[in-house]
């Protein structure tokens, strides 16, 4: 009997099956490779996106803070404040320095500080301090809306 010829299928079949593992298993590979760039993809953008959130969100939240501070610490001529509304502004910039503080533009942080130390010498110039600086937000939140990626 030749025993070559009954080895030589079996042999065939091993080195098939070896085939089709190795095979499977450079597959398998591949694609938890492919699945895993996919999800830190995902996750940055992701990520990317909860944090022009919340910049958008400390914007807004400074752009109405500078507001209450404006006529709490300016008030108009002839118009008194009361110790209660002064607390409450108080309040508010303290709130609002969370905000600031959330910034990521350095600058832009550093302007609204400015701003909020800067002692006016009047309720026009101050207005028109906040004009500016209000300008300055804007541009920044409008920059955040058109960088937002597709959600």
């Amino acid at each position: 009997m030749e025993w070559w010829k009954t080895i030589a299928p079996l042999v065939g079949v091993v080195l098939g099956s070896l085939g089709t593992l190795l095979g499977q298993k450079l597959a398998d590979t591949r694609s938890l490779r492919r699945d895993r760039i996919l999800a830190q993809e995902e996750a940055k953008l992701r990520l990317r996106a909860e944090r022009i959130a919340l910049q958008r969100e400390a914007i807004m939240e400074i752009q109405h803070g500078l507001e209450a501070v404006m006529a709490a610490n300016v008030p108009s001529r002839g118009r008194s404040l009361s110790n209660e509304f002064r607390a409450a502004a108080t309040q508010s910039t303290l709130h609002l320095n969370a905000h600031i503080a959330r910034l990521e533009d350095r600058d832009l942080a550093v302007s609204v500080q400015e701003w909020l130390g800067a002692a006016h010498a009047s309720r026009e110039a101050a207005r028109t301090a906040l004009d500016d600086l209000q300008d300055h937000l804007s541009r920044h939140l409008r920059s955040l809306y058109s960088d937002q990626p597709g959600e």
